[in-house]
């Protein structure tokens, strides 16, 4: 073998070389760029289809793994690693209920504020999530929801925007609820007796397939952001809300996303600091 022909076969700029890496010749190539070019020239649209059929399945039947969740006891609550990662850096946070929301937020706030709870730690330089006690507040969390003393419940978390900044919004109206003793059953595959947790959603989610399209699309838009009103904090005070649900739900998007860059601006700069 000649050096030229180690020089056509080690060429990335050898056309023939590159066209069948791609897994099509030159000629085939020439044919896929015709097709495309007089399908332009007919003006064969691709197919529409409508969407108000559809409807969008709840995200708790997939898996959160890496999505911001809070796991509540009736002595105390953990927020997920997911969560801590999402305002990394930050050690205390503001915790709010809303009942009429049957919502939690947690909000970014100093370690002097009145209500401010360690939610985080710094171990070998990496921010990891710590177990809260709070035996009072949580009491007041299954009162208010209703829940099952016995049970733990989990619920999942979404950024969002509100007059303290970013906050993330837990919804607890969708929690799931787990058993407090695992289940045992049959592993048919090996014919062990192994143990499960067994969960269970909330009615309103379990016998439905999900949201229509178009109320996912009218809660997409309005999530971004989080009007405080009617939010207490720890202490039971109300959060002075600067703006209503209503002109929350009228912001802009620009605007929307203007505040989210600033915030996550100033999130970055409290994680370096």
């Amino acid at each position: 073998m000649d050096n030229g022909q180690i020089s056509l076969i080690e060429s990335p700029e050898n056309p023939r070389i590159k066209s069948q890496s791609e897994g099509y010749s030159a000629k085939e190539q020439e044919l896929i760029h015709q097709l495309v070019q007089a399908r332009l020239g007919k003006k064969n649209a691709i197919e529409f289809e409508p969407l108000e059929d559809y409807v969008v399945p709840p995200e708790v039947f997939f898996s959160q793994l890496k999505k911001p969740a809070v796991s509540i006891r009736a002595n105390r609550m953990e927020f997920s690693t997911s969560s801590v990662r999402l305002f990394a850096g930050v050690r205390y946070v503001l915790p709010m209920l809303s009942e009429r929301k049957q919502r939690m937020v947690v909000a970014i706030c100093a370690e002097e504020e009145l209500s401010s709870v360690e939610w985080a730690r710094n171990k070998n330089g990496k921010w990891i999530n710590r177990s809260i006690t709070c035996p009072e507040y949580t009491q007041n969390i299954y009162q208010m929801m209703k829940w099952n003393q016995n049970c733990r419940y989990k619920a999942f978390g979404r950024l969002a925007d509100s007059e303290r900044g970013l906050v993330i919004v837990y919804d607890l109206a969708a929690a799931v609820m787990f058993d407090p003793l695992p289940e045992e059953y049959m592993d048919k595959r090996t014919g062990k007796m192994k143990k499960r947790i067994v969960k269970y959603y909330p009615d309103e989610i379990r016998m439905k397939l999900g949201r229509s399209y178009s109320d996912y699309e009218a809660i997409q838009r309005q999530s971004s952001f989080e009007s405080l009103s009617g939010y207490i904090d720890t202490s039971g005070s109300a959060i002075p809300a600067t703006i209503s649900e209503e002109a929350a739900a009228t912001l802009s998007e620009r605007e929307q996303e203007r505040k989210r860059e600033e915030m996550l601006d100033t999130i970055i700069g409290i994680g370096e600091s």
